[in-house]
C-alpha cells in the first residue's frame, strides 16, 4: 500500500557549546512507501531550503524503519556545504536511481530494502549525523512539524506484504500448453492459428487411429494426462474440447472430406473412452484439405519451386479444391508434387486438438462425476 505525507520539514542544527544554531531546513515531500513483492520501496523528494553549511561540512540523512525491537536503514544521502554557498544534496553512494531533478536542487530519492514480517506496523524516521571534520561529528534529533517522529502519537507506517496469486491446476498447465484456454477467453476458431496444437496422424486413405503410428502414442498420452489432471483436481474442470480433422490434397476431393471428418471423430471417440469426458463436451470440425498446413510447410522449406507453389495454394486464391491439386500435379512435370507427397502430405492427414477450454471451480461445491469416482 502507499502512505502519502503532504510535507515533512525537519530542522538540522549544529550543537556548539550547548547552543543550537539553526541555519536552514530540509523539506521532504511526496513520501511514498510501497511493498512490492519481497521488497519495501521508499521514494520522496527533498530540497535544502536555504541551508547554509561550512565548507566541507556534511549532514548525513538516513531513513529508518523500526519497531520496538528491531530496525533497518535505507540508503543515506548527504547535505554538503560549500563556502558562502547554499548547501546541496547528493546520494552518499552516488546511486544512479537518485538524482537532482532541476535547477532548484530538488533531490529525488528512491531506495529499496528486503521485506521482513516484523516491518508490518513499523515506524518511519529520519536520522541525521552532522560531520564537522574528519574526527568530529554531532548526532542530531530530527523534528517533524514540532514532534519527534518516534512520538507515539505519530501514525505508524502500515506495510502489507504482497500476496502471490495462487494458480489453479489448469492455470499452471496453461503456462506450458497454450492450447489450454480459460472458457471466459473463448474466441472464434481461426484456421491460421494452430500454434502448439496437438495432432495425431493417419495412414494414407485411412481414418483408423493407431497409437503406434508416428508420434501418436506420445501425443495421445499427453492429451489424456492433461484432461485427467485437470478434471481430478479440486480447483478446475474441462468444459469443452475443439477437434478438427484434416486430409492431404492427393486423391478425390469428396473422399478426402469424408476422411477429414472421420479422423476428427476418431480422436474424439478415443478421448471419450480414455478420459470419461462426455461426448457432448466435444466440438468436431471437418477441416477438409489442409491447405493452410501445406502453405506453412512449403513456405518454411527451401524448395526451388516454392514461390510457384505458394501462388497456387495461397488462401487468397479462389478456386475449386480439385483444380488446385491438378495444378500442383502438373507443375514442373510433377517433380515438386512427388516431393511434397513424400515429405509434406503425411503431416496433413491428421486429427488436431486445437483448443481445450477450462474453468476454475470451488472444490467444495463442485458436484462433477469425478468427485464420485
Amino acid at each position: 500500500m502507499f502512505l502519502f505525507f503532504s510535507l515533512l520539514t525537519f530542522v538540522c542544527g549544529e550543537i556548539i557549546a550547548g547552543e543550537r544554531n539553526r541555519r536552514g531546513r530540509l523539506s521532504i515531500s511526496n513520501i511514498q512507501i510501497q511493498n512490492i513483492g519481497d521488497s519495501i520501496r521508499l521514494c520522496f523528494d527533498c530540497i535544502p531550503d536555504l541551508t547554509m553549511l561550512k565548507k566541507k561540512e556534511r549532514i548525513i540523512v538516513t531513513p529508518v524503519i523500526f519497531d520496538s525491537i528491531r530496525q533497518t536503514t535505507f540508503s543515506s544521502f548527504a547535505i554538503v556545504g560549500k563556502k558562502e554557498k547554499t548547501a546541496f544534496i547528493r546520494s552518499v553512494d552516488y546511486q544512479t536511481n537518485m538524482k537532482i531533478t532541476d535547477d532548484s536542487g530538488l533531490f529525488a530519492y528512491k531506495a529499496a530494502i528486503k521485506y521482513a514480517d516484523w516491518m508490518k506496523g513499523s515506524t518511519l524516521a529520519f536520522n541525521t549525523v552532522t560531520k564537522l571534520c574528519a574526527k568530529r561529528f554531532v548526532q542530531e534529533t530530527v523534528y517533524v512539524k514540532g514532534k519527534v517522529l518516534q512520538d507515539p502519537d505519530i501514525k505508524i507506517v502500515e506495510i502489507v506484504k504482497a500476496v502471490e496469486p495462487v494458480l489453479s491446476t489448469a492455470e499452471k498447465l496453461a503456462l506450458d500448453y497454450t492450447f489450454l484456454i480459460p472458457v471466459s477467453q473463448r474466441i472464434d476458431f481461426d484456421k491460421t492459428n494452430r500454434k502448439d496444437a496437438v495432432s495425431v496422424l493417419f495412414c494414407p486413405g485411412s481414418s483408423i487411429l493407431s497409437s503406434d503410428y508416428q508420434n501418436n502414442g506420445k501425443n495421445l498420452d499427453l492429451l489424456v494426462s492433461i484432461i485427467d489432471e485437470i478434471n481430478r483436481s479440486s480447483d478446475s474442470r474441462i468444459t469443452d474440447i475443439l477437434i478438427i480433422g484434416y486430409a492431404s490434397p492427393e486423391g478425390r476431393y469428396r473422399l478426402n472430406l469424408d476422411f477429414a471428418e472421420k479422423r476428427a471423430i476418431a480422436l474424439r471417440d478415443y478421448l471419450v473412452q480414455e478420459t470419461d469426458m462426455p461426448v457432448e463436451s466435444f466440438k468436431v470440425i471437418n477441416g477438409g484439405i489442409d491447405w493452410q498446413g501445406l502453405y506453412q510447410l512449403v513456405n518454411e522449406s527451401d524448395m526451388v519451386e516454392k514461390e510457384e507453389i505458394l501462388k497456387i495454394i495461397a488462401p487468397s486464391v479462389i478456386g475449386e479444391e480439385q483444380v488446385r491439386n491438378d495444378k500442383l500435379i502438373h507443375l514442373r512435370d510433377g517433380v515438386p508434387y512427388r516431393y511434397m507427397l513424400k515429405n509434406f502430405f503425411p503431416q496433413l492427414r491428421s486429427s488436431t486438438c486445437v483448443r481445450i477450454f477450462y474453468k476454475n471451480v470451488d472444490g467444495e461445491n463442485d458436484k462433477s462425476f469425478y468427485n464420485c469416482l
